[in-house]
């Protein structure tokens, strides 16, 4: 997969992961870049940067994260909502859940299993370098301000 930056080696990697779990790095970002698979399915050179993120990212840091016992979930709502929120100064984003808060959440079904399916992505890309592979996870649900945004997985 063409991206930048690179794909880095399994070293990199695990000191991204030990960084995310020590605080060092604050977030989880997914720089999600999708592109018609036209602009992927052609010469290195002249191929577009970037994959779908998005919609595979909770699940890969449920995976990576959390289930190697680097972070635990206050972890993971802190790395992709409470700390980005702040960063980019997203007033009544990432706050706590408590009366008078504005209902801005997500519900996760931690104990779901499934083989990621570029083909049900709400994004109009499929580039996804998970595609077949079985990963941990999903979102649910998820609510904006209290209006439900997605029920049962389907976009309201």
């Amino acid at each position: 997969y063409k991206v930048n930056p690179p794909l880095r080696t399994e070293r990199d990697v695990h000191a991204l992961r030990e960084a995310l779990a020590d605080g060092t790095i604050d977030i989880v970002a997914t720089d999600h870049a999708p592109h018609p698979h036209e602009d992927k399915d052609c010469e290195w050179a002249a191929a577009a940067m970037g994959m779908v993120g998005l919609e595979t990212a909770l699940s890969v840091v449920q995976e990576t994260m959390v289930a190697t016992g680097l972070l635990d979930w206050v972890g993971v709502a802190d790395r992709m909502s409470a700390a980005p929120a702040r960063i980019g100064r997203a007033t009544g984003h990432g706050r706590p859940v408590s009366a008078g808060e504005p209902a801005n959440l997500t519900l996760v079904d931690t104990e779901y299993r499934g083989q990621v399916d570029p083909a049900g992505f709400a994004s109009r890309s499929r580039n996804t370098p998970y595609e077949g592979r079985e990963l941990p996870g999903r979102v649910t649900h998820t609510w904006l301000r209290g209006k439900a945004t997605l029920v049962d997985g389907k976009l309201t």
